[in-house]
């Protein structure tokens, strides 16, 4: 009645497939640091790299006929009452005045001995106010555009009129999206390639999640599942491993940051090593891919630098290991990948009303920026001649991580004249928090996560395939 299984199954070897790899995050990489720049710098550099492209966007979808006019140029004409009249198309950068953001003043009321301010998650009111500067001035904007949708920094062009008071008011609003599609094509001799994503490993809290640790490493390197996962999993081309590796939060008490002490060192020391030795064994097998997040030990302000490869011995004597900066770029098998850690899409939801992490990063790609928010409310770099964080060429796969819940999309954006291309938005779940990694078909697109929770080890169901 019942057989023995068989040998073949078991003797069946399959061999990793070889990874096609660029890394193509020069631009984030620190060529020499000068701190003595002003911020304002990045701002016109951001409008003036990404006004041709809005410009076009903007005439693509209002018409040829358009007439765009900087704001110095607004109401000219000798009778402003008949200029009122005539709808144009002014091209800036977003600003918010909000009442509830955080001031330096309001963080030292204590010492001031004024009543202190109720600690804020979100900065969002009622009474915050939106405007758009170019490179000369300011106008203030009413009409068709709900502030709380938008946040500091992003590029936008306004179709509208301005009215009697100097105020702008508008119709419908267009923004630059990347600078052009990618010129990627896949190779139909190469199917069924896959990209393993997840962040928030957060190994100086892994107690928990140590068994499911486990899991995924033997799951990557062919230990677990049976011959047909294995043989599906020897095509994993790439591990994007998307920041708080050793750290998921900060050591924090009352909501202030305390010193580190001599047993909280140690306790980091150990999650390096244990980092290194996880990375060791992943590498032995596959690329990796390892991007440093918020709260590891590298530089705060973005872009942050690749976390330092003498932190890892053991893993840095494998080739196959590959630190990133964030935000990132890279190619594999002729997809283009680009996002980060998942700084900017939180930063969004404390300074407006998109609070769906998911919805945060669709709005960032349709806004042509990795971070909008950067420098107003988010650390970064002060760049004197150039933004990097402008996103020039469309990617394949778009992503953001450590967030409480796996989340995709399938997006496509149209530059005419038959001309789109689609975009996978994944936002990568905390893997200490969920159990949780992403797969995605580099061929088709198409995404999955894969649950690591003891009892519950399952692969679930494609994610919208359109």
């Amino acid at each position: 009645l019942t057989t023995n299984p068989s040998e073949k199954l078991f003797e069946e070897t399959y061999t990793r497939v070889k990874c096609d790899y660029k890394d193509l995050c020069t631009k984030f990489r620190h060529k020499k640091k000068d701190f003595s720049k002003q911020y304002a710098h990045i701002y016109s550099v951001r409008l003036s790299k990404m006004k041709d492209s809005l410009v076009k966007r903007a005439k693509q979808k209002w018409g040829e006929n358009i007439t765009v006019k900087r704001l110095a140029e607004l109401g000219e004409e000798t009778d402003l009452e008949q200029d009122s009249e005539r709808k144009c198309v002014i091209i800036g950068t977003l600003l918010k005045n909000q009442e509830l953001r955080p001031n330096i003043l309001k963080q030292i009321s204590d010492e001031l001995q004024i009543l202190p301010q109720p600690k804020l998650i979100r900065f969002v009111s009622e009474g915050d106010e939106l405007l758009l500067e170019d490179e000369l001035q300011r106008i203030r904007l009413l009409g068709n555009l709900d502030v709380n949708s938008v946040v500091t920094g992003v590029v936008a062009a306004l179709l509208g009129k301005q009215d009697g008071t100097g105020k702008f008011t508008v119709d419908e609003v267009c923004y630059a999206g990347p600078q052009s599609p990618s010129m990627l094509t896949i190779d139909p001799a190469k199917p069924g390639r896959y990209l393993v994503m997840l962040s928030g490993l957060d190994l100086a809290h892994s107690s928990d999640s140590l068994l499911p640790l486990r899991m995924f490493t033997d799951w990557v390197t062919g230990w677990l599942g049976d011959p047909s996962e294995q043989h599906k999993n020897s095509k994993i081309a790439l591990v994007l491993i998307a920041g708080n590796l050793i750290r998921g939060s900060s050591e924090s008490k009352d909501g202030k940051i305390i010193n580190t002490n001599v047993d909280s060192t140690s306790d980091l020391l150990t999650s390096v090593k244990m980092a290194d030795d996880l990375l060791a064994e992943l590498t032995e097998t596959v690329h990796v891919e390892l991007m440093p997040g918020e709260f590891d030990p590298t530089n705060l302000t973005l872009p942050q630098q690749p976390l330092h490869y003498k932190m890892f011995p053991k893993a840095s004597e494998f080739s196959s290991l590959h630190g990133g900066t964030n935000p990132h770029c890279f190619q594999v098998e002729n997809r283009l990948v680009a996002g980060s850690s998942g700084q900017p899409v939180r930063d969004i939801g404390r300074y407006s009303n998109i609070t769906d992490p998911l919805v945060a990063l669709k709005s960032t790609l349709e806004w042509g920026h990795f971070a909008p928010t950067a420098p107003d409310t988010l650390p970064c770099y002060p760049y004197y001649e150039e933004d990097p964080f402008i996103v020039e060429e469309q990617p394949h796969i778009f992503f953001s991580g450590n967030h409480e819940k796996f989340q995709t999309d399938l997006v496509t954006i149209d530059y005419g004249k038959g001309t789109s291309q689609k975009t996978r938005l994944v936002c990568i779940p905390s893997f200490n928090k969920t159990r949780t990694c992403v797969v995605v078909d580099l061929t088709t697109l198409d995404c999955e996560k894969v649950c690591f929770n003891v009892g519950e080890f399952f692969i679930s169901e494609p994610m919208d395939h359109s």
